[in-house]
């Protein structure tokens, strides 16, 4: 990957700031054994960073090591005066870039005001971030880019993200993130004419088990309860806790009577199966009372809320343990004692 700049110096040189091994620094000390344009490269090489300077016509006037090392890029994909676009292609099919995203990255090569963006990009078989910042030249000359793996930044906010929108003894979305995912679901719903089913679910006497066995047999309650969910529901189906013993399952292109069956089958698994409340052997058995309310033309958010909840509210009315659909305005009855 030999290549030599304009002026003959080689690999990566950049313009120097002096020119011979005696120069001077500002404090008029003796900058030996090396010059001031090998202390450049030296720092250039050995930044975290990939760098890499162009002209306005994309020619590729310097760049640094670190420019192969973040990308895996073969050794021979840079080299000093070549064209950056014809570097873009080789970058694309070295870390998966589709055609939209190459062409996008060619198309704000000649942006005249700084900016940065974010992308990922498959290197090595995974996947990897990284951070470009766009500076153009003060002189209007060209520009610089630099290239940073933001990697390990990005997996942390990602399981901060999580961490915010996840319920930490159930595994399930928080209220937050569920109701805005409901807001989203209803608003495709209602644009695609699709059926949309929420399910309000309550354990049954949740109390009574923090009361009589303490509020860890609570939490393996909320725990156990939430595990049927997932098992039951299917992949595209959302689940969340709203706050203490009180969920939410919400079934994307699912009308009443599919989710009525989901329903009861969640009902009859929660019920057939006892809770291990800790490790001396001591098992409780809950149930659950379900409301069902299937989204209408008119529906708003807090509307479909009202009618599952009314329909809650019926279940656990009638004696608990059952499931209620609230049909337009008919509430119909399967009640289990």
């Amino acid at each position: 990957m030999d290549g030599e700049t304009r002026d003959g110096r080689g690999l990566n040189s950049y313009t120097p700031y002096a020119q011979s091994q005696k120069d001077m620094n500002i404090d008029g000390l003796a900058t030996d054994p090396f010059s001031l344009t090998d202390l450049h490269n030296i720092i250039l090489n050995n930044v975290p960073h990939g760098i890499v300077m162009m002209d306005n016509y994309h020619r590729t006037l310097a760049f640094n090591r670190p420019m192969f090392n973040l990308f895996h890029l073969p050794l021979d994909t840079f080299s000093i005066g070549m064209d950056f676009r014809d570097v873009l292609q080789i970058w694309a099919r070295c870390t998966g870039q589709n055609s939209e995203m190459l062409e996008h990255a060619i198309r704000r090569l000649g942006m005249p005001k700084p900016f940065s963006v974010e992308f990922p990009q498959a290197i090595l078989g995974k996947q990897h971030w990284c951070l470009l910042t766009h500076t153009p030249l003060s002189d209007g000359s060209g520009f610089v880019r630099t290239f940073t793996d933001i990697t390990e930044r990005k997996h942390l906010e990602l399981e901060l993200d999580r961490l915010s929108r996840t319920d930490t003894i159930t595994g399930v979305m928080l209220r937050r993130a569920f109701e805005q995912r409901l807001i989203e679901e209803i608003e495709r719903a209602h644009r695609f004419n699709h059926p949309l089913t929420l399910l309000m679910v309550d354990i049954d006497h949740f109390k009574r088990i923090n009361d009589t066995w303490g509020h860890h047999a609570g939490d393996v309650a909320l725990h156990s309860f939430a595990s049927i969910c997932q098992q039951i529901c299917r992949s595209h189906d959302l689940v969340g806790r709203l706050g203490g013993d009180e969920f939410a399952l919400l079934l994307p292109e699912t009308e009443s009577d599919a989710a009525m069956v989901m329903a009861e089958r969640l009902r009859e698994a929660v019920a057939r199966h006892p809770i291990d409340l800790d490790d001396l052997g001591r098992r409780e058995r809950i149930t659950v009372s379900i409301g069902v309310a299937q989204l209408r033309a008119l529906d708003s958010v807090n509307e479909l809320i009202k009618k599952a909840d009314g329909a809650l509210y019926e279940a656990k009315a009638a004696g608990r343990n059952g499931v209620r659909s609230a049909v337009d305005s008919m509430l119909l009855v399967r009640h289990y004692r």
